[in-house]
């Protein structure tokens, strides 16, 4: 077979630039999908409890080779990701065979991921068939593709064989990132099979690889810390709690629910409650931690903005060499501000198709409503804005700095058969956020930003270790509109200045926030269910 090594060499070798893509983004593509009616008929089909006849998958099949997209190389493929299980999917294989038609790899690794819908337990058989399947993949290819990697995966991972998954992550890396499911679910086997460390270090890489874990993964570490009887099951919790802090992770309500039914003898008294905006728990009475970006930290992330994000490996992104220039300048006359505000963004923030009068009014609003404070205020906008010819932009530039960046331009493609290329304009979209960013950090660790945007992207652009910094700094100083009420009165969105994540006090107590659907990436932001948890 490959060996690890093989597998090390050819990435390195082969793909020198090591160019970080989603593992299975060239097979899996979203055009190669039936229409819509086509899919909900075929799923109202597979989904009743009878097995189709041969006729019947012989219809199935044919109504998508009739959407001229398909074709007998890809249709097999395209009907095993339809069955909803592992009988379903054994059923067409059969009929493929009865056909005389062959299996290639993509139908082998859409059967082997089928057996994770399996309707029972898994057999001494189904282990079997599995192992078999793999087996000859690897026979008849040295190295698998990506898609075909992550189905054995989830295949291998539910039989005494996962341990060969290991290679898989490998070569899986040689064209991307392994997904989600390939983490979890050989986490989720190592934790059952009390290799803990394996599962750990699965845990760690899948979320430095911006993927989540499961609740099959945290729910897996907890059956196998109840079962070791030479670890306290305490200390192992708060090994899990602490991984969701450190790693900015959500626990689901699936986990919340597991805590609360813990037995007495572990010493763990769990609790739902409810944290105000203050940060206090409803339970416990106490205060949740504060979220503290130190002046080391804030001056390194200060350091590295600039380049990360608007001088990207000396490509300008959003600007230009003389319109930073001339930005920098004005910040040198003008600092420091005690907010920042994105005028595009709050000008737009009840639609975009207004009249200029309406925009302005916005803005002035919560310039407004800063200026009654004695706030010194920086407001950020683009050039067309000078043309909102009116008392309220009057307003913003009597009581406020303003500075205004280029137009922003959006490149269109004439038709096919013309050569003819033109740029529109395009006022109703902000990109100003870099030069909000950057000048509220220039500012100093107490000015603060007014902006409805999340900031993922300048987040991820920032790296691994200043992006948690990025986060918690954010957290710390967005404000954001709500409404603005007839008589000029803005409502405002504060910043929850505590700790959105699970983490513990000086009293050895636990709050962990919980949402709908771990594996999903929640807003972040306070959540409304929490835990009060405390360890005796």
């Amino acid at each position: 077979m490959f060996s690890r090594f093989n597998v090390l060499w050819l990435r390195r070798f082969a793909f020198p630039e090591n160019v970080r893509y989603y593992a299975g983004v060239h097979q899996k593509n979203p055009q190669l999908k039936p229409a819509t009616a086509t899919v909900e008929t075929i799923k109202a089909k597979l989904a009743s409890s009878s097995t189709p006849t041969a006729e019947e998958w012989k219809s199935i099949r044919l109504n998508i080779l009739n959407e001229r997209r398909f074709n007998i190389t890809n249709v097999d493929s395209v009907v095993l990701g339809l069955c909803p299980n592992l009988r379903m999917g054994k059923s067409y294989i059969a009929f493929l065979h009865q056909q005389g038609l062959q299996t290639n790899l993509a139908i082998v690794g859409k059967l082997l991921r089928l057996y994770r819908l399996k309707e029972g337990k898994l057999t001494e058989e189904d282990e079997s068939d599995i192992w078999r399947m793999y087996t000859e993949l690897r026979e008849q290819n040295a190295i698998l593709d990506a898609n075909t990697c992550e189905h054995a995966v989830n295949a291998l991972t539910l039989t005494k064989h996962w341990k060969h998954c290991l290679e898989l992550l490998e070569m899986i890396k040689i064209s991307g990132t392994p997904d989600s499911s390939s983490y979890n679910c050989i986490a989720t086997k190592a934790f059952q099979s009390g290799d803990e460390s394996t599962g750990w270090i699965m845990m760690q890489e899948m979320c430095e690889n911006k993927r989540l874990p499961n609740d099959d993964s945290f729910l897996a570490w907890l059956d196998y810390s109840r079962k070791r009887e030479d670890q306290p099951f305490a200390a192992n919790l708060e090994r899990m709690l602490q991984f969701t802090h450190d790693r900015s992770v959500f626990l689901s309500k699936r986990i919340g629910k597991q805590l609360l039914e813990l037995p007495s003898e572990f010493g763990i008294r769990v609790q739902e409650t409810r944290i105000t905006d203050g940060g206090k728990c409803s339970s416990c009475k106490g205060t949740l931690s504060s979220i503290v970006v130190s002046e080391d930290m804030f001056q390194s992330l200060r350091d590295k903005f600039l380049t990360a994000v608007l001088i990207n490996k000396e490509i300008f992104n959003r600007t230009t060499p003389e319109e930073l220039n001339r930005f920098q300048a004005f910040l040198a006359k003008t600092l420091p501000y005690d907010v920042v505000i994105d005028g595009l963004n709050v000008a737009f923030s009840s639609g975009n198709q207004k009249s200029p009068i309406v925009y302005a009014q916005q803005v002035a609003a919560v310039v407004r409503h800063y200026v009654r404070q004695k706030k010194r205020v920086l407001v950020i906008g683009r050039k067309h804005m000078d043309k909102w010819r009116s008392r309220e932009m009057k307003y913003i530039r009597e009581n406020s700095f303003l500075f205004l960046t280029d137009d922003l331009y959006v490149w269109v493609s004439g038709l096919l058969e013309s050569t003819v290329t033109y740029f529109t304009f395009a006022p109703f979209r902000s990109q100003d956020d870099p030069f909000l960013l950057y000048a509220a950090l220039e500012s100093g660790p107490k000015t603060d930003f007014f902006s409805r945007d999340l900031m993922r992207k300048h987040s991820f652009m920032l790296g691994n270790e200043l992006s948690g910094v990025f986060k918690r700094w954010q957290q710390e100083h967005q404000y954001s509109l709500l409404s603005i009420m007839p008589d000029g009165r803005v409502l405002i969105k504060a910043p929850f200045k505590y700790e959105l994540y699970a983490h513990k006090s000086c009293d050895n107590r636990w709050h962990v926030p919980l949402v709908e659907l771990g594996y999903r990436i929640p807003k972040v932001e306070k959540q409304n269910d929490w835990l009060c948890l405390s360890i005796e």
